[in-house]
């Protein structure tokens, strides 16, 4: 066995394996924080813990780094794993109140919008708030303009699925706006 300072050849590979990881992980933070900080403002209220929900989140995309297997693209992986762990915490969680302003999210919407557009999409992300959390997820994937084969696999369901699913909670939001 060979060995440097104490550490043998296979325990420096694993060192430079795990540096690797280490950079890979962060590059991966730093390119998906936006999509991770909203599904997570998505699931959280006023007396729970964005920063718990926010740490479980990017603790289990480091714990499944090893397994990605490139099947889908990365960016669904990371939406997917995100959804999962906000839907198990929103399960688990017994304070959640079911509502999040959306004043209250750390970033600003697209466009700015101002005045009655602004007005519109708050009641919109209110609206949104009272839905389950599968709805949630998947009128917010279709939001952020995903095609529904895309809504599919981070879900897990099939297209005909979505489309049905996406059907009646546009149905049901429409009702809930006219009230």
């Amino acid at each position: 066995m060979d060995v440097i300072s104490g550490f043998s050849l296979r325990h420096i590979d694993t060192m430079k394996t795990r540096s690797d990881k280490e950079q890979q992980f962060l590059s991966i933070v730093e390119q998906c924080r936006p999509l991770v900080f909203k599904v997570c403002w998505l699931y959280t209220s006023p007396g729970t813990s964005f920063d718990d929900l926010y740490q479980e989140v990017l603790i289990n995309i480091w714990q499944g780094m090893d397994s990605f297997r490139g099947d889908a693209k990365l960016s669904t992986w990371i939406h997917r794993t995100a959804i999962n762990t906000c839907i198990s915490w929103y399960r688990r969680n017994s304070r959640h109140n079911g509502s999040v302003s959306i004043d209250e999210l750390p970033f600003e919407p697209v466009d700015n919008p101002s005045g009655s557009a602004a007005e519109d999409l708050r009641e919109l992300h209110r609206l949104i708030s009272k839905l389950g959390p599968i709805d949630k997820a998947i009128i917010t994937l279709w939001l952020d303009e995903k095609p529904y084969d895309e809504i599919a696999s981070i879900m897990g369901m099939s297209q005909t699925n979505v489309a049905v699913r996406l059907h009646r909670i546009k149905d049901r939001l429409s009702k809930m706006a006219e009230k």
